[in-house]
């Protein structure tokens, strides 16, 4: 009986912190406290309110991300491991907004891993009604990109 309560126990430890990705919004965890955090490539929709933005990312090393929708006020995160050692990771992104995605942008370097591997990296997209604003590791690097429109 006494093995069978520990087993449960056991399970229920482990369990419990599945599914927790440690990155620098959450590194205060007790679970999060050791080793190297991921990396975080994040989109906040500030465009008007009631708007939606289309973000599709993919890899150089052929990670794909499935189309997500942001509503107005929210963030969408993709947490990644930099690889090092001269293999480089790059993300690129469709961002797309507007009536019939009038309006859209490509970031062709969204996230550039560095060639030594790194812990902890934050990039977040701001999409506003103007353009893209950048900003890196939480200092603001400001306006970065306009947004195109789509011919129709």
């Amino acid at each position: 009986m006494n093995y069978l309560i520990s087993i449960l126990l056991m399970s229920m430890h482990f369990g419990l912190n599945e599914g927790i990705v440690c990155n620098i919004d959450n590194h205060h965890l007790p679970q999060c406290r050791k080793g190297c955090l991921l990396n975080t490539l994040e989109f906040q929709n500030k465009l008007i309110p009631g708007s939606t933005l289309k973000v599709n990312c993919s890899s150089n090393k052929k990670e794909v991300e499935d189309l997500h929708e942001i509503k107005f006020n929210d963030k969408y995160q993709i947490f990644l491991k930099e690889r090092g050692l001269g293999n480089r990771i790059v993300w690129r992104c469709l961002l797309q907004h507007g009536h019939k995605l009038k309006y859209s942008q490509i970031l062709w370097r969204a996230y550039r891993g560095a060639m030594r591997h790194r812990c902890g990296e934050k990039r977040a997209w701001i999409a506003r009604a103007d353009g893209i604003y950048l900003e890196k590791n939480d200092e603001t690097k400001g306006f970065q990109h306009p947004w195109f429109i789509t011919k129709q």
